[in-house]
C-alpha cells in the first residue's frame, strides 16, 4: 500500500496556497493501492475536484495568470457563470480547469485538466518510484499556450522564434523570452566571478550540440505538446555526460544527487528562477537538463521573482 499524504502536492497548492478553498472529499485523500492507482496518477483529477466548486480559488488562479503574463493576459472577469481572462485578446474560460476558448468551453470533458503541481516537488522515495512507474503528463489542452505564444502550428511557432546564444550556446527560442534569458545570462556571469564551478559548467556546456531550445514535438511517450514546441523551454547539457543521469527515462534513480546526476550549479538554477523559469530537476520525474519559462507555476507556489 502506498500511503498518499493527506494533502497531496496538488491539493496543497490549491488549498494551502490559495486560501479559502474547501477541502476535497475524504474519498480522494484515502489510501489507494499503488498497483491500482498511485498518488501521482490521480493528482490532476484531485486538484480539479478541489477547485471545481470554489469560485474564489478559480478567480485567484486566473488573476495569477494575468500577473505572470502582464503584457499578454488581462481582462479577468466572471462571465456566463465562469471565470474568464483575455489571452492576447482571445477570451478563455476556466472551463472546469481546462482553460478553453469560448467556442470549446462546453466540450471540456474532451480535455485533460491543467496540472497545478507543487514546485519544488517534495516527496518520499516510494512516491518517486510510483511516479516513475506510472508517469502522468497533464499539461491541459494546448489552446491556452497556443494563443499565449501565437503558436498553434509548427509554421506559426517557427515565425516566433529567434536565433539566440545562451552563454555561447546557439539555439532557437521564442522572442518573448529572449530578453529574460539576457538577464539570466547576466546573473550567471556575475555569479561566476566568485564561483569557479560556474565557469567550469559553462565551458562544459559549450562542448554541446545536444543543447537546444525550440523543437516542435510532443512530450516523449504522449500526444501532449512539449513546451519546447513554443520555444520557452531549453535543455542544457554537454556532449559527454560521463555516465551521469539527467532524464528519468534514461536511467532509474530514487534520488537526484551530484554523484549520479548532471546538475547545474545552484547559482544557475537560482538565476533562472529569479526571472520566471522552473527547473526539471525539481520535478518528481526529474529532468535536470531542462529549464522552462513558467512564471505562473512559481507564483502559484508563492515563489516571487523579478520581472
Amino acid at each position: 500500500m502506498l500511503r498518499r499524504k493527506k494533502t497531496l502536492f496538488l491539493i496543497l497548492l490549491v488549498i494551502g496556497l490559495l486560501p479559502g478553498c474547501r477541502s476535497i472529499p475524504e474519498t480522494i485523500t484515502a489510501e489507494i493501492p499503488a498497483e491500482e492507482s498511485p498518488y501521482r496518477k490521480l493528482a490532476p483529477v484531485a486538484s480539479t475536484l478541489a477547485i471545481l466548486d470554489n469560485l474564489e480559488a478559480q478567480e485567484r488562479i486566473m488573476r495569477t495568470f494575468a500577473k505572470a503574463y502582464p503584457t499578454k493576459i488581462g481582462g479577468v472577469e466572471f462571465l456566463n457563470n465562469d471565470w474568464t481572462m483575455l489571452v492576447n485578446g482571445r477570451r478563455f474560460y476556466f472551463a472546469n480547469g481546462r482553460f478553453l476558448p469560448e467556442e470549446l468551453r462546453d466540450q471540456w470533458e474532451n480535455y485533460h485538466p491543467w496540472d497545478f503541481y507543487m514546485y519544488p516537488w517534495v516527496g518520499t522515495i516510494e512516491e518517486r518510484r510510483a511516479a516513475l512507474r506510472y508517469p502522468v503528463h497533464s499539461v491541459g489542452s494546448p489552446y491556452l499556450f497556443d494563443t499565449l505564444y501565437f503558436s498553434p502550428t509548427i509554421d506559426a511557432s517557427w515565425e516566433m522564434q529567434v536565433k539566440y546564444s545562451f552563454l555561447g550556446v546557439k539555439m532557437l527560442v521564442h522572442s518573448y523570452i529572449a530578453p529574460k534569458l539576457d538577464r539570466v545570462s547576466a546573473r550567471i556571469r556575475a555569479a561566476a566571478l566568485n564561483d569557479p564551478s560556474i565557469d567550469e559548467w559553462i565551458a562544459e556546456l559549450r562542448t554541446s550540440p545536444p543543447s537546444f531550445g525550440w523543437n516542435w514535438r510532443n512530450i516523449a511517450g504522449t500526444n501532449r505538446r512539449s513546451m519546447h514546441s513554443y520555444g520557452i523551454a531549453m535543455d542544457l547539457l554537454p556532449r559527454n555526460l560521463r555516465g551521469r543521469l539527467t532524464y528519468w527515462q534514461w536511467g532509474a534513480s530514487d534520488t537526484v544527487s551530484p554523484e549520479t546526476h548532471y546538475l547545474p550549479p545552484d547559482a544557475v538554477i537560482a538565476a533562472f528562477r529569479n526571472y520566471g523559469f522552473i527547473w526539471g530537476g525539481n520535478w518528481d520525474m526529474f529532468d535536470t537538463m531542462h529549464f522552462e519559462y513558467r512564471p505562473e507555476i512559481l507564483l502559484l507556489n508563492n515563489i516571487q521573482f523579478e520581472r
